[in-house]
């Protein structure tokens, strides 16, 4: 559950960033623009170690990306019993060949809600000075 509120509350926060930085149909036009390079380092399109170096710092900043982190280890992290299956073999009935997939076999799940509260930190504090900015300089 905490994962999936940050998630929710981090995507407000830039729906309200957005919508306090610019005009309704320009914030609805660059909103879900900006999240795409997020989406791109997530996970969930490319492996890790597939994402460029020059690129792979972006990670870091991606709300995306702790997100699917932090769900795939409350899914499938925290030694889970295996899976049941009707078939003689199931690659995929140990939840740790989840992890492997997505090279997240060494990840934390503290750290990815320790990176969505950062990310909902900042976009607040951004958000917040860009209702300061406009108020002031706006009137």
């Amino acid at each position: 559950w905490t994962i999936a509120i940050f998630i929710s509350l981090v995507g407000q926060g830039i729906g309200l960033f957005f919508g306090a930085a610019f005009d309704i149909p320009l914030a609805s036009y660059f909103a879900p623009i900006s999240c795409i390079p997020f989406l791109l380092v997530s996970g969930l399109m490319l492996k890790f170690d597939a994402i460029p170096p020059y690129l792979s710092w972006i990670t870091y900043l991606s709300f995306l990306h702790y997100s699917f982190e932090g769900s795939m280890l409350s899914l499938y992290g925290g030694d889970r019993p295996p899976l049941s299956c009707s078939y003689s073999y199931c690659h995929f009935r140990y939840p740790i060949k989840f992890l492997e997939l997505f090279d997240l076999n060494n990840s934390s799940y503290y750290l990815s809600v320790l990176g969505m509260m950062a990310n909902f930190f900042v976009i607040r504090v951004a958000g917040y000075l860009v209702l300061r900015f406009k108020l002031r300089h706006v009137r």
